[in-house]
């Protein structure tokens, strides 16, 4: 069974990290690993998972809700076609579940006004 780490932060609690065999520590706090830990550090910096990709996708006009179903399913048949990998497809997901969200609370904020707007008329009367 894996020991936990000794490692203790300064708040007094204790690292949830797990040691590598033949030390008290995790990978992210022995000392002794100080040069694999710069390593990792380096080889995440030069990762190329974040470079543009070449895609040709046409730019959207999403002015309301029914907009953004349209690019949601226009988004899923780009997936099954093949053209647009899952994890672009999913962070359009994403951000297409802001843009809802953005939709509905301003068409709820317009809502409260004609509200407040019809209780302030009818007791002015």
């Amino acid at each position: 069974m894996a020991k936990q780490c000794d490692f203790t932060f300064e708040s007094g609690s204790r690292c949830k990290g797990y040691a590598v065999e033949g030390s008290i520590y995790c990978l992210s706090h022995d000392p002794d690993l100080k040069e694999a830990r710069i390593a990792r550090s380096k080889k995440g910096g030069e990762a190329t998972s974040y470079e543009k990709l070449d895609l040709a996708l046409p730019p959207l006009s999403i002015k309301n809700a029914s907009d953004v179903v349209s690019a949601a399913i226009q988004t899923i048949n780009e997936v099954r076609a093949g053209n647009l990998p899952p994890k672009v497809a999913s962070t359009i997901g994403y951000l297409l579940g802001i843009t809802l969200k953005g939709f509905e609370q301003s068409e709820l904020q317009n809502r409260v006004q004609t509200i407040e707007r019809v209780i302030l008329e009818r007791s002015t009367k």
